[in-house]
């Protein structure tokens, strides 16, 4: 049996470690990961550790002293428990490194930073109190209050350590205690970017080459073995315009790499970003990949529907409406009537349990309840918040979740920190650029990195090397790298790859690439073929719009009035120009409904007013639109109260009509008629734009509305008038070639009665196709 242990970096490490060994031997080394190894060497009576929420909560006490104000942090439990996270990185670096707080000062030269210094000091201070007398340990005490478990460290015959990255001064110290009672081995890989990492076994006195994989006995200090690393030429970078198109890249490389030989289970996605996981996951529909990083919470339906409960309650919007119909409203009702209570006035945790009632995905059970038990812990310190805001936070801790993968896809994606001590046959990296790699640390908050140097702590070049450091690892331990970045105005590729000497080859043609997304197959597209249908407008009652919508384009009416094709209208809480023209009509209507006439200016504009907030929308642009026509109108009031001097009055308001008119039944709604003595004029309101033709090209015409509101209004009297009532700029403009225009309806009307086929050809004239709703059915987009 072999008594060797053998410490990874990571439980995934391990995992891959005894896959590739499993068909080896019978007997398997025993493998720890690193974080449970220092854990059992450290012994700590009396104490218990701290919990997430225990360990922000107490550090919120610690921090209620006057000048912690100074660091611009919020007391808030709702800010302050996101901004801890960089104070506790802090201390960690610092107990890491075994360097006291109280040094700090001398390291800052300059004293750029001795108030912070000051006040972290005090935090440090008041918060390690606290867990003192609570007997809580977090870990970044753990160098100050441990015992060595020498009883453990006597179990093993012989550590094996991989070293991939940095050792700390405290697990240093450790493993220096450890040889007293077993063999210690690191295996530790050196390279141009962990230069410090060779200084620190320089000061151990043993001396180390860059480029070599050595094995250093740290009972003897000397190495006992070195290997030559191969640098990895097998390496290809393509550049490309959009980062969607990296999604191509990753499907036609694992496609390219499968047939080369490679098993999908040595191949490797890896992600710089991690954002890029979601975009990924859309795009595989074979469930091909996957995602080491897991799927965030906030793509779990219960999230999805307290979100949208959330949004809607907060904002009553027509997108807000159609998020929850589309997600259920079980939970918007649970939460109605209680939005604005605060938590002191109702039980929150019982409202929680009542949501979770609703989850049946197991995977988002567990998570919701974990969450739930630790929530009631946190509870009691926001008793004066509102519901609204403790849900946001509750929102925020599940979005921080995630939920495992398990579609069963055998190309791991991960980032590349999990590729420590991890060997892949195949690796595509995507967004390798500046921006991502190396990724920057906010670990540099609270020092520059000058007064880091003095304190020989880590600086930010420091860990940008050691990211550096993993990729030069990850692409020199595969057979074959396939690398991709975004070269746009705001990307570029890493300064890396030159350091690397990888250059950029585009080998595909970027549109042959994203055609793997795009292409849909034929079925999915059908082309409308030209054809010639029988049809006869006998029996057809035809207005104004169906005549232009025939004369202007075939197709488009065999769309709209034979096959009834209606397009699709998404609501929108922003009011449409031709929206607000439909509430000024509206407000008209209303308006001379209840008196056809007025004898005063003040009294006309004050009637319109109140009937245009009548029918104004709710958002704030509709209101705003509407304070424009009421001002716009005045003017219009004022010439409605010079036209009723001269003694017309309205006679019908939106009013529809039928009348025949040569063999065929002509309809239409009229927007206002008015009459003076027996003579009837016609009007159309235009808020907007409308045709007006000149004596060149009337006999071109394809718009008869006035025409149409001329026939139409003859049952009424005489008519005298038609025209355009232009509220813009309050001008009653009349048509002018009424006469001949009604001569051209007339050859129109005998045309169409004749008519016994339509040829749905295209029309020749593409302008007509710019605003047209079924252009892309026609292949005109």
């Amino acid at each position: 049996m072999d008594e060797t242990t053998i410490v990874l970096p990571s439980a995934r490490a391990i995992r891959h470690e005894q896959l590739s060994l499993e068909e080896e031997t019978l007997f398997l080394p025993n493998y720890i990961t690193m974080s449970d190894f220092i854990s059992k060497l450290c012994i700590v009576k009396g104490y218990k550790y701290i919990d997430d929420d225990s360990r922000v909560l107490l550090l919120l006490e610690a921090s209620d002293f006057k000048e912690f104000s100074n660091l611009q942090i919020e007391r808030n439990f709702f800010t302050f428990t996101k901004n801890s996270t960089y104070i506790f990185k802090f201390f960690a670096e610092l107990s890491a490194e075994m360097y006291e707080i109280e040094n700090l000062l001398n390291a800052d030269t300059y004293a750029e930073y001795e108030e912070h210094i000051s006040i972290l000091q005090e935090l440090y201070k008041r918060y390690e109190k606290l867990c003192k007398e609570r007997e809580y340990l977090d870990k970044i005490f753990l160098p100050k209050l441990y015992e060595f478990n020498d009883s453990y460290a006597k179990t093993h015959s012989s550590i094996t350590i991989k070293v991939d990255g940095h050792l700390t001064n405290f697990e240093f110290e450790l493993l220096e205690k450890c040889t007293q009672f077993c063999r210690v081995e690191l295996v530790f890989t050196t390279s141009q970017f962990n230069s410090k990492m060779q200084s620190r076994f320089e000061e151990l006195g043993i001396r180390l080459e860059s480029g070599y994989e050595y094995k250093i006995s740290l009972n003897e200090k000397d190495v006992s073995s070195k290997e030559k690393i191969v640098k990895n030429t097998n390496v290809s970078c393509e550049s490309f315009s959009e980062s969607i198109i990296q999604v191509a890249f990753v499907k036609n490389k694992i496609y390219e790499f499968v047939k080369k030989g490679y098993q999908p289970e040595n191949i490797a996605v890896i992600l710089p970003n991690e954002k890029m996981a979601d975009t990924l996951k859309s795009f595989d529909d074979k469930s091909n990949l996957n995602l080491a990083m897991g799927e965030s919470f906030s793509k779990s339906e219960i999230y999805k529907q307290l979100n949208a409960s959330l949004k809607e309650i907060e904002q009553d919007s027509k997108e807000n409406y159609a998020r929850v119909e589309r997600v259920g409203r079980e939970v918007q009702n649970l939460l109605l009537g209680i939005f604005g209570k605060k938590a002191s006035e109702f039980d929150f945790i019982e409202l929680l349990q009542t949501i979770q009632e609703l989850i049946s995905n197991k995977r988002e059970l567990k998570v919701f309840a974990e969450e739930v038990h630790s929530f009631k812990k946190v509870i009691p310190f926001m008793l004066d918040m509102s519901v609204k805001s403790l849900l946001k936070l509750f929102l925020q801790r599940l979005a921080a979740r995630s939920l495992d993968d398990v579609r069963g896809g055998k190309v791991t994606v991960m980032g590349v920190l999990e590729t420590r001590s991890v060997k892949f046959d195949a690796v595509i990296i995507v967004d390798f650029d500046d921006k991502n790699v190396p990724k920057r640390s906010d670990k540099d908050m609270f020092l520059n990195s000058q007064v880091r140097e003095n304190a020989n702590l880590p600086t930010m070049s420091d860990r940008e090397n050691l990211q550096r450091h993993y990729y030069e690892m990850l692409i020199n331990s595969s057979k074959e790298v396939a690398i991709s970045f975004v070269a746009s105005s705001e990307s570029s590729a890493s300064r890396f790859l030159k350091q690397l000497g990888i250059k950029d080859k585009n080998i595909h043609e970027e549109v042959d690439v994203a055609s793997l997304l795009f292409t849909r197959e034929d079925k999915q597209r059908v082309e409308f073929e030209d054809k010639i249908i029988a049809y006869s407008f006998k029996g057809v009652e035809l207005s104004s719009t169906r005549l232009k919508t025939f004369l202007t384009c075939k197709r488009k009416y065999y769309h709209k009035y034979i096959q009834r094709l209606s397009s699709h209208i998404i609501p929108k809480d922003m009011p449409q120009e031709h929206e607000i023209g439909n509430a000024v009509h509206e407000a008209l209507k209303n308006l001379y409904s209840k008196k056809n006439f007025y004898t005063d200016e003040k009294e006309l504009q004050s009637d319109l007013e109140r009937e245009l907030d009548g029918v104004k929308g709710r958002s704030e642009l509709d209101k705003y639109l509407i304070a424009i026509q009421k001002k716009r109108l005045r003017a219009f009031s004022k010439n409605e109260i010079e036209r009723f001097a001269q003694g017309y009055r309205v006679v019908a308001t939106e009013e529809s009509f039928k009348a025949p008119y040569h063999g065929m039944t002509l309809m239409g709604q009229i927007d206002r008629v008015d009459k003076l003595d027996n003579d009837i004029e016609v009007l159309d309101y235009k808020t907007g734009s409308y045709t007006l033709y000149n004596k060149n090209n009337f006999t071109e015409a394809t718009d008869f509305q006035l025409e149409f509101y001329h026939i139409l209004s003859g049952s009424l009297g005489n008519v005298t008038g038609c025209g355009f009532y232009d509220l813009k700029e309050s001008t009653i403009i009349p048509e002018l070639f009424l006469t001949e225009k009604l001569s051209i309806l007339q050859s129109h009307i005998k045309d169409l009665l004749a008519l016994e086929e339509i040829d749905t050809k295209q029309c020749e004239d593409i302008k007509n196709c710019l605003y047209c709703e079924y252009k892309i059915m026609c292949g005109r987009e």
